[in-house]
């Protein structure tokens, strides 16, 4: 299957996991920009909704996109397991308030037989400042 072809079935599959019943319908407004094996790009434009008291990226919503975003990336390899969460860190550096656009980056930096392991970089489309930067590691079963 082409590249082309493989992105476009990403993009089905991601909009497909990401509506409505259920938590992972606050990733309804995340578009999928690029994806090759192993590596995912989305883009999130920050509206009221995805904000703390503060007017800013809440620190929750931003562990969602790591958490999923990494998931679309471990789904875009050769295995295609998405597998299950067994340890997650984000560090918070800057903040995105209202109208701001984000990115987030997100690379598997290695898949075993059980584990796998990814980045995620949540950073201001416009200024590249980084925002966040998380670290997911997954079990993926026998």
């Amino acid at each position: 299957m082409s590249s082309k072809l493989c992105t476009s079935a990403l993009r089905e599959a991601v909009k497909a996991l990401w509506q409505p019943p259920g938590f992972d319908r606050v990733m309804s407004k995340v578009d999928l920009v690029s994806a090759s094996p192993g590596k995912v790009v989305c883009e999130l434009r920050v509206e009221e909704e995805h904000t703390n008291k503060l007017g800013t990226l809440h620190g929750g919503l931003t562990a969602t996109l790591v958490d999923v975003v990494s998931t679309a990336a471990l789904l875009y390899t050769e295995r295609g397991a998405p597998g299950v969460s067994v340890d997650m860190n984000i560090t918070y550096m800057n903040s995105a308030k209202i109208g701001d656009s984000v990115l987030i980056t997100a690379q598997i930096l290695k898949q075993g037989k059980t584990l796998a392991f990814a980045t995620v970089d949540v950073t201001n489309k416009d200024t590249g400042k980084l925002i966040a930067q998380g670290r997911h590691t997954k079990h993926l079963g026998n």
